[in-house]
């Protein structure tokens, strides 16, 4: 029977990454959700509605990234479209789309239920004063000392801001200090819908393709990183002779390998210059970030550590987890040599890709040295042209 992957659960571990890029915004997204689920539940919004709202809220802040960490309102509504539009083509999540990309209209005396000719989802105002309420709490505060200064600034600015409806709700909720403890201290669960999505590994594949797409917007480094990484270890499989569902669990390892990655400081990601040791060496828990996500995001152990062995080395030289020779499974020997290969060709801020013959000549001393697979490496060399071909620079 083949296992299911709770999308609220997934999404879960993956907003808990994202928000750990900048360290104020530690369980940003979790406290947003549980304000609009609160909010949304006030307003008598059906469960589906609810659960909708608490996926709109992990993934809120996803197109925040690259040169976005400003507060400017054009910055703002620039990540919360390009937030929409990473997950715009993904069947399941096309509602979730729409109410990202509209969680910063404001309400303007009624003028912001409708933008562009386009209605406002009432989710969407719901997620606006829920984010405007976590942005204006002290986290180095007892969450009870913020209450009376947050409701002041809700009421002060709300008229403008905020639906009417929307607001009274939270008002309503806000005397009561069990509102603001579970806001601070609780954490949804896929156990409290039972209209939670199970994705099969159909839609694990096309929920991680829009996660590649996140992780590489979030750094300079990467551009196109994940998805050339995938394209390459999509090849290789096909060439090894794997069926079509390995091949399908390939590609998901491939587009999260770097899942990680986006729990790193934009000191580290958006840096123009080469990375310094000490960077370095703080980025080699990236891999181990990746495990730690995927472990509690997924059912799948094999995908897992597929994905997070992607800078292990056959001679047992790579990092984090120092495993080495049959220790390491052959799918994630294929992601380790097209994370190489792929990130030799690509540019980096701190230098042009390499050619592809420097490329060849310095993987082919790393499987002489037992860094890398010789065999899965040699289909490289004997298929260059195709191989290139797939890799987007």
């Amino acid at each position: 029977m083949e296992e299911k992957v709770s999308l609220l659960g997934f999404l879960l571990a993956f907003s808990e990454n994202l928000d750990n890029q900048v360290p104020e915004k530690r369980r940003h997204s979790s406290r947003v959700a549980n304000i609009s689920f609160f909010i949304a539940d006030k307003l008598n919004l059906s469960e589906k509605e609810k659960y909708n709202l608490i996926i709109s809220a992990l993934l809120h802040d996803a197109g925040n990234g690259n040169n976005n960490f400003k507060n400017s309102s054009k910055e703002i509504d620039e990540h919360a479209l390009k937030g929409s539009l990473f997950i715009s083509d993904i069947p399941f999540l096309e509602n979730i789309s729409k109410i990202i990309k509209y969680h910063h209209i404001a309400w303007d005396f009624g003028k912001g239920n409708i933008y562009k000719e386009e209605p406002v989802p009432m989710e969407s105002q719901i997620l606006f004063l829920a984010e405007f309420i976590d942005h204006k709490l002290n986290k180095q505060k007892y969450i009870l000392k913020e209450k009376n200064k947050i409701i002041k600034r809700v009421k002060e600015e709300g008229e403008k801001l905020f639906n009417k409806d929307v607001m009274e709700a939270f008002l309503s909720l806000s005397n009561k200090e069990s509102f603001w403890f579970e806001v601070n201290y609780d954490t949804p669960s896929p156990e409290d819908f039972s209209c939670d999505l199970k994705l099969d590994i159909d839609g694990l594949l096309l929920l991680s393709k829009a996660v590649a797409r996140i992780v590489d917007y979030r750094s300079k480094i990467q551009v196109r990183h994940s998805r050339n990484v995938t394209n390459v270890a999509s090849y290789l499989s096909e060439k090894l002779g794997y069926d079509s569902e390995m091949i399908k669990k390939i590609k998901i390892a491939g587009y999260l390998h770097d899942i990680g990655k986006v729990a790193l400081p934009p000191s580290i990601l958006l840096k123009q210059e080469k990375l310094s040791k000490k960077d370095t060496d703080y980025i080699k828990i990236h891999p181990f970030k990746t495990y730690l996500t995927l472990k509690k995001g997924l059912p799948y152990e094999d995908i897992t550590i597929w994905a997070s062995y992607h800078h292990e080395k056959l001679n047992g030289k790579g990092y984090p987890f120092r495993v080495s020779g049959e220790s390491i499974p052959i799918p994630a020997r294929i992601i380790t040599i097209s994370d190489i290969y792929s990130a030799l060709l690509e540019n980096r801020p701190y230098r042009l890709g390499l050619s592809e013959n420097k490329v060849l000549s310095y993987m082919k001393k790393l499987a002489t040295e037992k860094y890398i697979d010789k065999e899965i490496f040699s289909i490289i060399i004997e298929n260059k042209e195709e191989v290139s071909s797939v890799i987007k620079l």
